[in-house]
C-alpha cells in the first residue's frame, strides 16, 4: 500500500519527484539509435488491435485550468474541431527539400479530440505496471543512463524503448488510444503550415532536444524531462513534439497515402506492416524534426529513442 501511495504522488507532477520502484534486472541489449530508414513498400499486413478500451477514463474539467486524466494525472489538451495541413509545403520548408511521402500537401478536417500535453513518463508507465495492465519493461536503460526506468531522478522523463503494442496498450489502459497521424500533426502544427511546432525557424537547444546542426553536437545526448522546452510548445501548448523522443501514432504507413487520404478524420491505411512515427529524437537533426517528416517502423521494435503520448475522443 505504501508503494502505491508513492507511485501516485510521483505521477501527479511533471517535476522530479521520487518514484519508488523495485529495480529489476536490466537488459544487456544495446539499443543505441540506428538510422531511420523508410520502406519502399509495406511488409506483410498484420491487423491493428481494436483501439476500444473497457476502461472508462475520467477527465476532470475546470474552466480556465488544465484538464487532467485522473488515472495517471496526465494533463490533456483539447484540440478543437478544425482543419489541418498534412504534408510538406514546398514553398516554406526551412530550406529543406520535401520528401516524396510528404506530398502532396493537403487539408483534412478533424473532429474535436484530446491529446496528452507531455510524452508518457517513466512514473506514469510504472502505474500501469503496478496495476497489472502493462508488463514490466524489458529494456530499462536509456542511451546513457543504466537505471533510467527505476531511478527516481528520471521519474518525469519520457518512457523509451517501448514498442507500438506496449504504447497502444498503455493508452487503452488510460481509456484512450494512440493519436492518428493527422491528430498528431494538428496538435503540433495548429491551423497553419508551419515547419516546426514553434514556427518556421530551425531548432536550437532552447526550443528542442535535438542534434544542433550549427555546432554538430547533441543538445543533451539523451532524453530531457518532459516539458523542459516551453519555447518549443505548439500553438495549442502541446510540449516536446519536436525532438526528445520519436512518437508512435496509430496509423499504418504507406508512402502514397497522402494522395488517397479521405478529407475527414483520416485513420491511415486499413492494414500494413509498419507504423507511422513522428517528431524526431534527441540524436537527430533539423530535417527529421520537421512536423512533415514521417518514418515507418515495425510495431514490435523497441528503439531507445521511441516514446509516445495518448489521445482521447471528445466525450461531449
Amino acid at each position: 500500500m505504501l508503494l502505491l501511495v508513492f507511485l501516485l504522488v510521483s505521477a501527479c507532477s511533471v517535476k522530479n519527484e521520487d518514484l519508488l520502484i523495485t529495480p529489476s534486472q536490466l537488459a544487456s541489449t544495446d539499443l543505441s539509435s540506428a538510422t531511420l530508414e523508410k520502406s519502399d513498400t509495406n511488409s506483410i499486413p498484420i491487423s491493428t488491435p481494436n483501439p476500444a478500451s473497457e476502461h472508462d477514463s475520467d477527465i476532470s474539467f475546470e474552466m480556465g485550468s488544465a484538464n487532467f486524466r485522473e488515472i495517471d494525472s496526465m494533463p490533456v489538451i483539447e484540440i478543437p474541431e478544425g482543419k489541418v495541413w498534412i504534408g510538406c509545403d514546398e514553398t516554406n520548408n526551412a530550406g529543406f527539400s520535401c520528401l516524396s511521402d510528404e506530398l502532396p500537401l493537403h487539408q483534412v478536417h478533424l473532429d474535436t479530440y484530446f491529446i496528452d500535453k507531455y510524452e508518457v513518463t517513466n512514473a506514469q508507465y510504472a502505474l500501469c505496471v503496478l496495476a497489472g495492465a502493462c508488463a514490466e519493461p524489458t529494456y530499462q536503460h536509456s542511451s546513457t543512463r543504466q537505471n533510467y526506468y527505476s531511478d527516481p531522478e528520471y521519474a518525469d522523463y519520457p518512457r523509451v524503448a517501448v514498442s507500438w503494442f506496449e504504447a497502444n496498450n498503455y493508452c487503452e489502459w488510460v481509456g484512450g488510444r494512440l493519436p492518428t497521424e493527422a491528430e498528431w500533426v494538428r496538435a503540433a502544427r495548429g491551423d497553419d503550415k508551419r515547419v516546426y511546432p514553434w514556427g518556421n525557424e530551425v531548432p536550437d537547444c532552447g526550443k528542442a532536444n535535438t542534434l544542433d546542426e550549427k555546432t554538430g553536437k547533441l543538445c543533451l545526448g539523451d532524453t530531457a524531462q518532459v516539458g523542459s522546452y516551453p519555447e518549443g510548445a505548439s500553438p495549442f501548448g502541446v510540449m516536446d513534439m519536436a525532438g526528445n523522443v520519436w512518437e508512435w501514432t496509430a496509423d499504418w504507413y504507406h508512402k502514397a497515402y497522402y494522395s488517397i487520404s479521405p478529407d475527414n478524420n483520416p485513420q491511415g491505411p486499413e492494414q500494413g506492416g509498419k507504423k507511422v512515427v513522428h517528431g524526431g529524437g534527441f540524436d537527430y537533426g533539423w530535417k527529421l524534426t520537421r512536423i512533415a517528416y514521417t518514418t515507418d517502423h515495425d510495431p514490435s521494435e523497441h528503439k531507445i529513442g521511441f516514446g509516445f503520448r495518448c489521445a482521447m475522443d471528445d466525450g461531449n
